[in-house]
């Protein structure tokens, strides 16, 4: 499973090639399907937002399985709206760039570097990177108060427990001290009062 995380992360080239090939797995050839057409990148490129959001839920709620649903959460919110805009005309676009070893190398020679030898990069466009903006964003502030009011209940809770047993502490020492003939409910004392009947 990991193996297949790290191919879809940094060679989806080679994921795509295994999907390619007669009795893949299905999981494969899900996993294909989406690092294809900048999916991996864009996959990338929602990790560290995702880590970020866990962290802060973590330490916001103190929870950390709270902090983990949020992050899960803004990383499916983030790299799937990202990853709807794809298909659309809104959808990043391949790039490629030489790097500077390759360039100063040309200046040296003259010679023109082979397209084969560029590096190819896939920049989310401006609506991507605005949809895993939003899946940042949106996670913590739709979960955390969630979170956070099923631990006021239990705060309120233990609280309530605590007041009862402080109550009950009080109604004892009360009781050692009190005469015995006081009014119900009362420290007043009733010795020496007239009985009215009537």
């Amino acid at each position: 499973m990991l193996k297949l995380a790290g191919a879809l992360l940094n060679k989806p080239e080679v994921l795509q090639r295994a999907a390619r090939m007669t009795g893949a797995s299905p999981l494969i050839k899900g996993a294909a399907k989406v690092a294809d057409k900048g999916g991996s990148e864009l996959l990338r490129s929602s990790l560290p937002g995702a880590a970020i959001t866990t962290g802060l839920g973590t330490l916001t709620t103190g929870n950390p399985i709270a902090g983990l649903a949020i992050g899960a959460a803004d990383l499916g919110m983030s790299f799937g709206g990202a990853r709807a805009l794809g298909g659309t005309q809104l959808a990043g676009k391949y790039r490629s760039y030489a790097d500077p070893k390759q360039v100063a190398k040309a200046l040296e020679t003259g010679e023109m570097i082979s397209p084969l030898d560029l590096k190819r990069v896939y920049e989310p466009s401006l609506a991507q990177s605005g949809a895993m903006l939003a899946g940042s964003i949106a996670a913590p502030i739709v979960l955390e108060p969630a979170f956070l009011q099923m631990q006021q209940q239990q705060l309120a809770a233990s609280q309530n427990v605590t007041q009862a047993q402080q109550l009950g502490q009080q109604e004892m020492i009360n009781r050692m001290y009190m005469p015995p003939d006081t009014a119900d409910g009362t420290l007043y004392q009733v010795q020496g009062l007239p009985q009215r009947v009537m």
